[in-house]
């Protein structure tokens, strides 16, 4: 199994993992050692779809220099492009849509009788992933949650409505139930995952939200952490930053995709947010929880996007001194309402537009990593570097799209370990600390 693109998609790829091994079949880390080989694809933006296609010719390889019989392609690629991969890539032996990656085992099946390629892609939908033992593939001690699927804001740039249909809330037992699950196997840190967190309930019977679900998640006996991904700007209510708040177990950390502040532009990705809305949130969080740890994403280059209209999400960036950005060149997606809008940026543009922004965060995110040092916190072991300082993360700390904090100890630490550190030096996205004992 090779899985690409959002920690979403990962999680499809450890229900289908959990699915196949369920019914015998081995896992192997050698792709010239399998007889089968799956490719879960991202299809989001440019980049990812680049990726995707030079993964599968990559892995069509093994047809020929492996044992590699059944070559499988999933996931968002494959929703939107079935034909297209079937008809040039003769290697693909069967392309499942997004909604239908839970008949995986059926499929493998079919082929062995009929040795027929196939095409199993229909509309997108949240297919039933209860009672389904993923096999994951992050550390042992953190595991991705997904609570729900699809998503319902149609931003004019956006295809993901197109390749995973409406947003639709998993129910509250059937989430709780497998975070339980997951603790029991010994997960430590759950990480909520979903297109839009904040949206989670609003499809259910009964009083549902993301704060209730994260206050009844923080009871679970065994969970240390719960983290919070992608939660939308206009549905961060007063609620849930009251949980976050109280709950010990979950973390001040939230992930506001923003995208941009200029209201022209905001408008045009129909994004309902206004800059009034966002500039109170953000105050709003940091008054209630002043040691938050804020990440949001930006998009630059968007159509019409001006150098005024640059120049105030330069002005916004400085003013709001985000702990984590991530910045995006707009992507011209076929099929969405942004691609057909005029003013459409040169790629050199974007380009260097993202290199500004990037500069600017970098210096913002080693002045507040500053203001860390002499705090204690908790900080979760992750491994060791390869001069023999540990190296984990906090509660500021995503896995994978956040730095790390290194850790001094005199004694022996393991990875799932949780112990207390002294900041001591920081770095542009790094934290350095020695491990602290109260007392000494």
């Amino acid at each position: 199994m090779v899985s690409l693109g959002c920690d979403k998609n990962r999680v499809d790829s450890e229900v289908m993992l959990g699915l196949l091994f369920r019914a015998g079949h081995s896992i192997v880390n050698r792709p010239e050692e399998a007889d089968v080989i799956i490719v879960n694809t991202c299809g989001f933006i440019d980049p990812a779809k680049e990726e995707s296609v030079e993964t599968i010719l990559e892995q069509a390889q093994y047809k020929k220099i492996g044992k590699c019989s059944l070559l499988i392609v999933t996931g968002c690629l494959a929703q939107r492009y079935s034909k297209e991969i079937m008809d040039e890539i003769p290697e693909v032996d069967a392309v499942i849509g997004t909604g239908r990656f839970t008949e995986i085992l059926d499929i493998i099946n079919q082929w062995e009788l009929k040795h027929e390629r196939l095409v199993a892609v229909d509309k997108p939908r949240f297919p039933n992933i209860k009672d389904i033992p993923r096999v994951l593939t992050t550390p042992s001690y953190t595991a991705y949650l997904k609570i729900s699927e699809g998503c319902s804001n149609c931003c004019t740039y956006c295809v993901i409505p197109q390749l995973r249909g409406p947003h639709v809330s998993r129910p509250l037992d059937e989430v709780l139930g497998e975070a339980q699950h997951l603790v029991d196997r010994g997960v430590k840190e759950i990480i909520l995952v979903g297109q839009d967190l904040t949206r989670y309930g609003q499809d259910l019977k009964g009083d549902i939200s993301l704060a209730k679900l994260i206050k009844e998640l923080a009871e679970i006996p065994g969970l240390v952490w719960v983290r919070l991904l992608y939660c939308y700007p206009d549905r961060v209510t007063d609620d849930l930053i009251e949980v976050i708040a109280e709950e010990e177990k979950v973390c001040n950390y939230i992930d506001i995709p923003i995208q941009h502040i200029h209201p022209e532009i905001l408008r045009k990705m129909n994004r309902p947010a206004n800059p009034e809305q966002i500039r109170n949130l953000l105050l709003k969080l940091r008054k209630r929880i002043p040691d938050m740890i804020i990440r949001t994403s930006l998009i630059v280059g968007f159509p019409g996007e001006g150098e005024e209209e640059f120049q105030e999400l330069v002005n916004f960036i400085k003013e709001s001194q985000f702990n984590r950005v991530g910045v995006f060149p707009y992507s011209r997606e076929k099929g969405t309402p942004a691609a057909r809008l005029p003013g459409q940026v040169d790629e050199k543009i974007k380009e260097s537009r993202r290199d500004a922004l990037m500069s600017i965060q970098q210096k913002i995110s080693k002045k507040l990593n500053r203001q860390r040092i002499g705090q204690v916190c908790k900080v979760l072991i992750e491994g060791t570097s390869s001069e023999g300082v540990y190296f984990g993360r906090s509660y500021g700390e995503a896995p994978e799209i956040d730095g790390q904090v290194f850790v001094i100890s005199n004694r022996s630490l393991k990875a799932g370990d949780f112990v207390n550190v002294r900041i001591i030096k920081a770095y542009e996205y790094d934290l350095l600390g020695e491990e602290y004992e109260s007392g000494k």
